[in-house]
């Protein structure tokens, strides 16, 4: 792109602005045009976040690239394509002003309403769009990708062409074997959990068609508990990689049948007289309120794992969340508004060892739970085998602790000598950081240090002759190769002070349950009838009602792109499309 008509080319220098969205915010790019030509550019992002995304906006990367370039074609920086997309765009709307204030929505009226532009929003909204539907895509975020822009990469898919090249033979039955296995006969929707399996595959493959960076392309069998077959794949540098190639396939039908607003916060659904459902109620960026009608609308908000009260009733008396704020869990209040009961709530996939470090349940620090540490409860007694715990007993043993609360317990030479104690590198590949970090949770009344178990437990509030008890059984044990829990790693005895505790909850990624639906992602009332005019995909529609009470690595994304693929082919079908 040459610098467009209308520009000055005069002898004195003029300058031009434009904006566009980033990664976090509004990007804006200043020219400074003499003769025609672009003499200098300067970059604004201080709503992007360094080292997600910032670099482009830093100063000189991509300034230097546009003088030189005399244009938008620079190239995307690795690692900061939002950023650097809006970057681009900005000097598009700079160099041609007329042709941003004429965007705008390229169709009088919308065949899908799609709420939530995460991976689930995306992945509906770009099927859609290939079928030739007219798609609307809102976000009350600021840009799309959600949850995904932060995720790791995991995806499931059942008979893939990966799985083929890598001569790996998959089923169908063999997927569902494993839902049943891992996630417990009876605890999910047989019907949805078979269709998933079935049409995993395909959803996998149109995304790899889409020119995904799959990295190695090599399946494997898992991030927790093995699957019986090797079926989940990773996107290169994390879910944002899914996200990319979503949002560009999209992307290609803005001008003709697609249209994303961003920053308009949905506010309720909207139904006609017989109860089915024919839009949404939104508010803009600029406060307007307005009605957004469509003969189908998806409901793609993701789940409530950004929402501290919802995890409270739902799940966990004490929590922290990986979670963006935005994830509150509104589309779950609007279909229970329409009637539609929620399974599966009570069961969520707790992470081991988050420690409460602020008031912002979603800044914390990490505690390497399975380093040599004993587990403890506030009875003052242990729980498991700490070392020797996969993924599903410490979900469980954090999820059923009273009030949620674990302390690890410790003395220095109990913990593995090279891994890490706790996130901030404490320990292992730094551990002169070790008793800095300690006192300062100490300080904040998360940690506490003491020469004997019995002055630990006083600190703490621990039942002293129980944690007594607790911590002889252990050490026997130790001595005599009989440990309580079969504990058979790293079996140091906690007799050598000074003796530490941490305090320490669960946190979570992604909740579990949702809405009734059925295989063609209908909503499902009370009495198990269709709730016209509504749908469903990705996070709200509950790992636990597909794959049951278990964290089966790639559901979480696999439900985005199998459902929201799944949807707008429904839909278009429906449309006659």
């Amino acid at each position: 792109m040459m610098l467009a008509t209308g520009l000055a080319a005069g002898a004195s220098a003029e300058t031009y602005t434009g904006t566009a969205q980033g990664m976090g915010g509004d990007v804006s790019v200043t020219l400074t045009v003499e003769d025609g030509k672009i003499t200098a550019a300067e970059v604004v992002g201080e709503n992007e976040t360094k080292g997600i995304g910032y670099e482009p906006c830093a100063e000189g990367t991509y300034a230097a690239a546009i003088v030189e370039a005399q244009s938008a074609d620079v190239d995307i920086v690795s690692g900061a394509t939002f950023t650097s997309k809006g970057i681009i765009d900005a000097v598009k709307n700079a160099l041609n002003p007329d042709a941003a204030e004429e965007a705008g929505m390229p169709f009088e009226q919308p065949d899908i309403l799609v709420i939530g532009a995460g991976m689930a929003g995306l992945a509906t909204a770009a099927r859609a769009a290939e079928l030739g539907l007219n798609v609307l895509v809102v976000d009350q975020a600021a840009t799309y990708g959600g949850s995904a822009n932060v995720a790791g990469g995991t995806l499931l898919g059942t008979c893939t062409r990966m799985q083929k090249e890598a001569g790996i033979e998959d089923d169908p039955d063999l997927c569902f074997a494993d839902f049943v296995r891992l996630g417990g006969a009876g605890n999910f929707n047989e019907e949805i959990a078979r269709e998933f399996a079935e049409i995993s595959g395909e959803a996998v493959d149109w995304l790899d068609d889409l020119g995904t960076d799959f990295g190695d392309r090599v399946p494997y069998f898992g991030v927790y508990q093995p699957l019986n077959v090797a079926r989940n794949y990773s996107g290169k540098g994390g879910a944002r990689a899914f996200v990319v190639s979503l949002y560009a396939e999209l992307e290609k039908y803005f001008s003709t049948n697609a249209y994303m607003m961003l920053n308009t916060y949905v506010t309720g659904l909207v139904t006609n007289d017989e109860g089915a459902v024919i839009g949404a109620k939104a508010r803009l960026a600029d406060g307007t309120e307005t009605t957004l009608l469509a003969p189908a609308t998806v409901i793609c908000t993701g789940g409530y794992a950004g929402n501290e009260e919802l995890l409270n009733k739902y799940n966990f008396e004490n929590v922290l969340s990986t979670s963006p704020a935005c994830v509150t869990g509104d589309g779950y209040a609007w279909l229970e508004e329409l009637g539609a009961p929620l399974t599966n709530m009570d069961f969520c996939t707790a992470y081991a060892g988050g420690i409460p470090t602020s008031d912002d349940f979603r800044s914390f620090g990490y505690f390497n739970a399975t380093n040599g540490a004993l587990w403890i409860n506030t009875n003052g007694e242990r729980m498991a085998d700490e070392t020797g715990a996969d993924s599903h007993v410490k979900s469980e043993t954090w999820a059923n602790a009273p009030h949620n609360i674990v302390y690890t317990v410790f003395s220095s030479e109990m913990l593995i000598p090279d891994a890490k104690v706790f996130s901030t590198g404490a320990w292992g590949s730094v551990k002169e950081e070790f008793d800095p970090y300690m006192e300062s949770l100490i300080e904040k009344g998360l940690a506490w240090k003491a020469d004997t178990i019995e002055e630990l437990a006083e600190k703490v509030g621990l039942p002293v002759d129980a944690f007594k008890a607790t911590i002889a059984a252990y050490n026997d044990g130790c001595a005599n190769g009989n440990d309580p829990f079969g504990r058979t790693k790293q079996e140091v005895a906690m007799a050598n002070g000074p003796f530490y505790a941490v305090k320490t909850v669960p946190y979570v990624m992604i909740t579990c349950g949702g809405p009734m639906m059925t295989k063609d992602c209908e909503v499902l009332n009370s009495d198990g009838l269709v709730i016209e005019g509504v749908y469903m995909a990705g996070e709200i529609v509950g790992m636990a009602n597909v794959g049951g009470r278990n964290s089966i690595g790639g559901m979480g994304h696999g439900n985005c792109l199998v459902w929201g693929k799944k949807a707008a082919e429904v839909i278009a079908a429906k449309l006659g499309k």
